[in-house]
């Protein structure tokens, strides 16, 4: 049986909002979510707790191996997470694994796409929690950049 991707991204949009709903975020999912918006970039979900904005784009998949998101994506949802005030992550949940989230900034630029190298090695959720609430834990601590590493924001987005 082969089945529509589609309507798997769909469900998985909708566990992973519903995970942050019982967590005490408000979600919304976006209208256009794996639309193929042109204008302005949608986000697959935006999760506000306390003032705090999480901008994610949901992935999730069967196999194992590195993850590559179109770049036009990335940029678009830094950009997006930039005007919100808020912190652009991607999800991965492997089947039957539980969700791991990955700064934007810590993904590898490939060209056309970024990759996340191993996707399921990325922070939980509470890690995220705690991050946002600054209880002990700062970003640097979750994200492996060095000083060779490109900046989103020196990034051209002109040809995408």
């Amino acid at each position: 049986m082969i089945r529509n991707p589609k309507a798997k991204g769909t469900r998985a949009e909708n566990e992973l909002a519903d995970i942050l709903w019982e967590r005490g975020f408000a979600v919304v999912r976006g209208p256009a979510s794996g639309g193929g918006a042109k204008r302005r970039f949608q986000p697959d979900l935006v999760a506000v707790r306390d003032g705090k904005v999480l901008v994610i784009e949901v992935k999730s998949r069967s196999g194992s191996g590195p993850l590559y998101i179109e770049a036009e994506q990335v940029v678009g949802l830094a950009e997006f997470a930039r005007r919100a005030g808020g912190l652009a992550l991607i999800a991965f949940r492997a089947r039957g694994g539980e969700w791991r989230f990955h700064a934007v900034e810590s993904l590898r630029p490939t060209g056309s796409s970024f990759a996340v190298d191993d996707p399921a090695s990325g922070m939980r959720l509470r890690d995220v929690e705690e991050m946002l609430e600054r209880k002990h834990k700062d970003l640097s601590t979750y994200l492996r950049l060095d000083s060779n590493s490109p900046s989103l924001s020196k990034l051209d987005t002109t040809d995408l």
